[in-house]
């Protein structure tokens, strides 16, 4: 997959130009993704995700702005996307915050609106253990509405974040559901190492599969992201994506799913809520 590394190349220059001047107040991130698929017939791929994101510490905010750019070459029709992100934490107190996202997004792939808010509260004296509880509202490209929740907690041990989400789902009527482990190691300036692993069924708009086809698939997926400081305003992320889906419905292969992401961020380093 070298042909993501002229992309970052020439989106970097246009970032750098352009939006600098706020990397002093926060944090510049660019990322781009390939993926590659195996499936019946080799239906599916490459896909190609390239995203520009700005992450700022705002007293008791951590707000941020993402746009994305997709493009999905699958046979018999390509498909393509456009999408803006706007998100925030707010800690109203030590012991609870909150997370909202609202995203529009224009083309064939993405919901063309999502709406989602989470709270989550420490539970223990010590506040290293959390319970969250999110629900979303999406309205997708084929006419369809989704509605989900994440529910589950977190336990944080020194620099390890270990979160444990369900996250059930239903879709005109449809109910699916998927369990998620995420695994993080974070030492903010250094170092940040985040295994994702989802496991279950899910409707296609969820996980980028064709709206058009109508399909709740089974899927396992797993992500490794590396993100490491070279300096304590610039630094590199190094990612990969091994996924298998399904058809729910028949247990018929859709497509073995290989993905990369290389990416770079610049600017003051920004921490979460912990």
């Amino acid at each position: 997959m070298p042909q993501v590394l002229p992309r970052i190349a020439v989106a970097l220059a246009l970032a750098v130009s352009t939006m600098a001047g706020m990397a002093h107040a926060g944090e510049l991130t660019l990322n781009d993704s390939v993926y590659s698929f195996s499936s019946p017939g080799n239906l599916y791929g490459p896909w190609s995700i390239q995203t520009l994101r700005y992450q700022e510490q705002m007293g008791k905010d951590v707000p941020s702005i993402t746009l994305l750019n997709r493009n999905d070459a699958d046979r018999p029709k390509q498909s393509d996307a456009r999408a803006a992100y706007l998100d925030d934490y707010h800690a109203w107190s030590p012991g609870f915050y909150t997370y909202a996202q609202v995203s529009v997004a224009s083309g064939q792939i993405l919901p063309y609106r999502m709406a989602y808010l989470e709270a989550d509260a420490k539970l223990n004296a010590k506040r290293n253990f959390v319970l969250g509880l999110g629900l979303a509202d999406m309205q997708n490209p084929d006419g369809s509405a989704t509605r989900f929740a994440s529910i589950g907690p977190s336990y944080y041990a020194g620099p390890m974040v270990y979160t444990l989400r369900f996250m059930p789902s239903n879709t005109n009527g449809i109910n699916t559901s998927a369990t998620e482990l995420v695994t993080e190691y974070s030492v903010l300036g250094r170092d940040q190492v985040t295994f994702t692993l989802v496991d279950g069924s899910q409707p296609s708009v969820l996980v980028g599969f064709p709206p058009s086809l109508v399909t709740f698939q089974r899927l396992f997926e797993a992500d490794l992201t590396v993100k490491h400081w070279i300096r304590p305003n610039f630094g590199i992320i190094l990612g990969g994506t091994l996924g298998n889906h399904y058809d729910r419905a028949t247990g018929a292969s859709i497509y073995h799913e290989r993905g990369i992401t290389l990416g770079i961020f610049f600017g003051r380093a920004v921490g979460l809520p912990r």
